[in-house]
């Protein structure tokens, strides 16, 4: 089967280069993405726990509350913008039990590794839910292999385990208390960021993935959705300009399907006029992100004056069929749309460069709910579902639970005089797919040669006292907090200076425990690599299940944009909601059929096909999009029996193709001779011949897509 665009084409160089790109994705640093001051609020809680313990006079209790403070740290950061205060909580408890556990079966070793075996494989399960659940199941397994190796009596454990939770509750309160910083850098930064995504977009191949864009589009709306920012005026403001950059990236998605067809019907020149008329906007998008980030007024007005006059070049220039001259009068409409967007996006942004951006900012406390069972259930009944060998959570659960105690059985036996830190580093690396395994993997590498060359030069030199300690102790953090986003080596390379510098006042030999964590992480590295190796994700069915999330996705925002079109009344905000679930949905198809792209060895026929269906529905997009941004301008019709078949049709045939893993349906009518009487309808109705044009392609591709997933022949 032929690869349908780039697409296909950029999906077919993997695995090819997937280790050099993992390589360089963890050398990579933004220094954007600095946040110094978020740091130094996210380390003030680890360094004052430390230092209240030293001055209690117990020094494994000032490392226990550190530690504790750091896991949620780090929590907080997976988390950002915003830590759920329920989860926090939830981290901390799991923290304390896990510390009290492995304190209590550390004098078994085979009750110690019976008892992590399920610890394991409950923190991988977890990876269905989302990121930050994940990183809760980790730091349990975490607590339990390095703090719950300490050994005594009860009442020691219990002692031991409160510190722990003590800490991580400090940590808690002090992020639900000391808000970001209300200069709102972080933010701009991240809507910058986007402006200069979109800027790209502009001037890529009309057939070519929109990803970037979007991932940087959901990431700002994230960050920009934070409860901790509301009510404040200067965040309304970032929000107007973030709308507009949004709206900007919805014109260009329908353009680029319509340039699409331009090419198709032969007609590469005025194709070619679209592109030379984008250029401009490319310019006064990026100056805009630019003023942004300089909090200044840009210099946007002779690219938007360029890309007007090119807009008019443009409009008396076509030439061509019936059919060409539609496509490009839309062509025009959707760039006039769009200037007058980009016009209204840089005003906003000069006059909120204008102002000084200072704002009065107040603490403010998380609001309490009573627990939601139908969430619960939910919950449950997800984990249920992922109990299954194809289950890519599952798998990496199994590997967990037989891949950690197995390292931490291995280093108890060969005697290796820091064992614990093997275990963790084959917990932290290994990864439910293959290219997360990379990624994380060089990084901690790097990270961890950082860290431990930094701390060991540092105290091997300086033999730092209480005082000197403490303040390596605040830099470490502040330096791991602060650049989390920027270089994920280096921030994890500071939280191992962090924790090699806290175990310093313990522990004489720090040279030798920075070479043993070094050795550690390299062999943990590899067992975690080959214990992925043995028994791999299956993406098969993970790319199915993504497949078919996309086409229910696709079939909802359907039949709201067909009611639009005929003029039925839908809530308010119902289409934007389900234009932004299926742009989610797309996005994970793509990372879906990308991962198993990535896995060592063939690439299945399978995921090739995949890419091909993804493709086609990149094409159903757009020209939905089309028809929904044609309706919000005015063309519309009245509601009638032959659209409303059409507008079935559709749906069943996306329906059918969501099915199409547990039966092998075929629509019940032929999608083309329902287009063709809704295309009489529209004429004998004097309809817009736009609308028939959308039509036309968004029929073809569906039945593309039903051709390529076998389902049936049209």
């Amino acid at each position: 089967m032929t690869e349908d665009g780039p697409l296909g084409a950029s999906l077919n160089k993997a695995p090819q280069g997937t280790h050099l790109k993992a390589l360089r994705s963890s050398l990579r640093v933004d220094v954007s993405y600095l946040s110094p001051v978020a740091g130094a609020v996210t380390a003030l809680p680890v360094v004052a726990v430390f230092v209240v313990g030293l001055m209690a006079g117990t020094d494994s209790g000032a490392i226990a509350m550190a530690v504790g403070a750091n896991l949620i740290a780090i929590a907080s950061l997976v988390g950002a913008p915003r830590l759920s205060f329920r989860i926090a909580i939830i981290d901390a408890v799991f923290l304390g039990l896990s510390v009290l556990v492995g304190t209590l079966s550390g004098s078994i070793t085979w009750l110690h590794l019976l008892i992590l075996v399920p610890w394991c494989f409950g923190a991988g399960m977890l990876e269905v839910f989302d990121q930050t659940s994940a990183t809760v199941g980790s730091q349990a397994v975490i607590a339990y292999v390095v703090l719950g190796r300490f050994t005594g009596s009860f009442l020691f454990a219990v002692h031991f385990s409160l510190l722990v939770m003590l800490g991580a509750l400090v940590e808690v309160l002090a992020l639900a208390v000391l808000r970001l910083p209300s200069s709102l850098r972080f933010q701009r930064t991240r809507l910058a960021t986007s402006y200069e995504a979109v800027a790209r977009l502009v001037i890529q191949d009309p057939n070519s993935t929109a990803t970037n864009a979007l991932s940087s589009l959901d990431d700002t709306e994230k960050t920009l959705n934070d409860p901790a920012l509301f009510g404040r005026t200067d965040v309304r403001e970032i929000r107007a300009i973030f709308d507009q950059v949004r709206r900007i990236r919805l014109e260009l998605t329908t353009l680029s399907g319509i340039r699409v067809r331009l090419i198709a019907i032969n007609d590469q020149i005025d194709d070619l006029r679209v592109a030379e008329a984008l250029a401009p906007l490319s310019t006064a998008l990026i100056e805009i992100a630019n003023a942004l980030r300089r909090r200044s007024q840009s210099s946007w007005r002779s690219s938007a004056a360029e890309f007007d006059a090119r807009i008019d070049t443009l409009e008396n220039g076509f030439s061509g069929s019936p059919e060409s001259l539609v496509l490009a009068s839309q062509c025009v409409e959707h760039l006039r749309a769009i200037a007058g967007q980009l016009r209204a996006a840089a005003k906003l942004v000069d006059v909120s460069g204008q102002e000084s951006g200072k704002r009065i900012w107040r603490p403010s406390l998380p609001e309490f709910s009573s627990p939601d069972l139908s969430r619960l259930r939910t919950n449950a009944l997800t984990l249920k579902d992922n109990l299954t060998p194809n289950s890519p959570a599952f798998r990496h659960a199994v590997r967990l639970a037989a891949a950690v105690p197995a390292a931490a059985f291995l280093g108890s036996t060969i005697g290796l005089p820091r064992s614990f830190w093997l275990t963790f580093a084959v917990l932290v690396i290994l990864k439910p797919d293959y290219s997360s395994l990379l990624d994380r993997g060089f990084g901690r590498m790097i990270g961890t040669i950082i860290g431990a060359t930094f701390a060991a030069l540092l105290i091997g030199g300086l033999h730092p006292d209480i005082a000197v300690t403490v303040i390596l102790v605040s830099f470490s953090a502040w330096v791991a907090y602060s650049t989390w986003y920027a270089s994920f080596a280096i921030s994890f390379g500071f939280i191992t200076a962090l924790v090699l510098v806290l175990m310093s006042i313990t522990t004489t030999d720090t040279l030798s425990t920075a070479l043993d964590r070094l050795l550690d992480f390299s062999l943990g590295s590899v067992i975690a690599l080959v214990a992925y190796l043995i028994w791999p994700t299956s993406f098969e069915t993970s790319v199915n299940d993504a497949l078919a999330n996309l086409y229910g996705a696709i079939e909802r925002y359907l039949i709201a944009v067909f009611d639009v079109v005929e003029r039925r009344h839908v809530e308010p905000g119902r289409v934007v909601a389900l234009s932004r679930a299926m742009r989610v949905a797309w996005i994970k198809a793509e990372s879906a059929i990308g991962r198993g792209v990535a896995e060592p060895g063939l690439v299945p026929m399978g995921t090739v096909d995949a890419r091909s269906q993804l493709a086609t529905t990149m094409r159903i997009l757009r020209a939905l999009h089309a028809l929904r941004i044609e309706a919000e301008r005015g063309i519309t019709i009245e509601a009638a029996s032959v659209v409303d078949d059409l507008a079935q049709g559709c749906a069943y045939a996306l329906r059918t193709l969501r099915e199409s893993n547990e039966e092998n349906k075929a629509p019940s009518a032929s999608l083309r001779s329902l287009y063709r009487q809704t295309e009489k309808y529209l004429k004998a109705s004097e309809g817009p011949e736009s609308l028939s044009i959308h039509l036309d392609e968004l029929v073809n591709a569906i039945n593309t897509a039903t051709e390529l997933a076998k389902v049936t022949e049209d």
